[in-house]
């Protein structure tokens, strides 16, 4: 017969859910950016410190939560922090009060999430629960970014914890409403910046045989690097340019160009591909207009790729839950990947059903689905494998 001590306390969260919404439309009005993330993060360390818990400070404005159950290994739980730059038109009574700043990616439904999951921790601590492992709540700033992770794996706080693997979960406006699903292996997608600069000369445009133009050979090269993709790429993979800034006056052949894009790729292989591609495409312009092309692709972060060990592992916990399998990764990009090419990790979606798209200025969410979330971290801290 189970000890009683190993039993899993119950959890009342009808309950939580009613302060976890509080929490979200408290962290909803108080957006903040980046780094800076200050308001938020008091907001956060004074709703931990009535917990039984460490808490300490990472990447200045990060917060950690260790809930130390007297184990070995511990597993790591990651919600981010920042806004977007966006004015907010929700007319919600609990929208932004800070202007030009919105919580417009869910991440005040994150953070709520796992505040409500520290209070299953902190009541599992009080019960004497019997856990596997310890747990560390990672709060983290400058997702949007892509530096918070980065500069967090500088930090060696893995190690310090002897973390096993970690967890994160996003919501997804695009499923249904508390519906949550993953995959094994590929999951997001690489996220690279492409800079494309184009140096020429400038002339009257009387006179064009004296210049070089480069606002005619960032044409070209968006016209043929798009259709090179369309027709020797297979892979599904993105690149989009959203940028192009060039000329001073109407009538003088521009000097200069820069095109900003995108790309998004699951396969080493894919982004050389497009990267070679780009830069014999770029050979070619020099040659044929006389200007000298410049490509910047060193601004990237990699695919979420969650672990497919980890993942078997806690498959079995997820079928109590609405759970379904993602049939193929999606082109959007999380910083999440960093912590993966640490640790052994498993990213989720916890779908809203609004429809709204991410980033947009009117991106709203029923938060009674945030306790979906809450219920996935639980399930899975007390259903890992020891």
């Amino acid at each position: 017969m189970e000890c009683a001590e190993m039993r899993t306390p119950d959890v009342n969260y009808d309950d939580l859910s009613e302060r976890v919404i509080g929490y979200r439309r408290d962290l909803h009005q108080i957006p903040e950016l980046g780094f800076l993330v200050y308001q938020t993060s008091a907001y956060v360390r004074d709703r931990l410190s009535r917990l039984d818990c460490e808490i300490s400070e990472i990447v200045t404005t990060g917060l950690l939560a260790f809930f130390d159950f007297g184990k070995d290994e511990t597993i790591v739980f990651r919600a981010d922090m920042d806004a977007l730059p966006i004015e907010e038109a929700t007319g919600l009574p609990y929208a932004s009060r800070n202007p030009g700043c919105m919580h417009a990616c869910g991440h005040d439904g994150h953070m709520a999430g796992l505040l409500g999951f520290a209070e299953i921790l902190d009541r599992y601590k009080r019960d004497g629960f019997q856990a596997g492992y310890n747990a560390l709540l990672l709060f983290q700033p400058a997702e949007e970014t892509i530096d918070g992770a980065l500069r967090i794996c500088g930090t060696h706080i893995f190690d310090k914890y002897n973390v096993k693997a970690i967890f994160g979960m996003h919501l997804w406006p695009m499923m249904a409403k508390g519906e949550i699903a993953s995959r094994p292996g590929p999951m997001m997608a690489r996220s690279t910046a492409v800079d494309v600069t184009f140096e020429g000369v400038s002339a009257h445009c009387g006179e064009p045989q004296k210049g070089r133009d480069a606002l005619a050979s960032a044409c070209r090269f968006v016209s043929d690097i798009y259709a090179y993709k369309e027709h020797h790429v297979r892979e599904r993979s993105v690149l989009k340019f959203g940028r192009l800034e060039s000329g001073n006056v109407r009538n003088a052949i521009s000097p200069y160009a820069k095109l900003e894009g995108t790309m998004r790729t699951f396969y080493d292989n894919t982004w050389e591909h497009l990267v070679f591609a780009m830069k014999k495409l770029a050979s070619e312009i020099e040659e044929a207009f006389g200007v000298k092309v410049s490509i910047d692709v060193s601004k990237s972060h990699p695919a979420v790729v969650n672990s497919e060990k980890l993942y078997s592992e806690i498959k079995p916990a997820l079928m109590n839950l609405n759970y379904v399998e993602l049939r193929r990764p999606v082109l959007i990009a999380e910083d999440f990947s960093f912590f993966e090419q640490q640790l052994p990790g498993v990213f989720f979606f916890i779908g809203t059903g609004s429809g709204i798209p991410l980033h947009s200025d009117d991106y709203d969410f029923d938060d009674s689905v945030i306790i979906e979330g809450v219920k996935l971290f639980n399930a899975l801290f007390t259903g890992l494998p020891a």
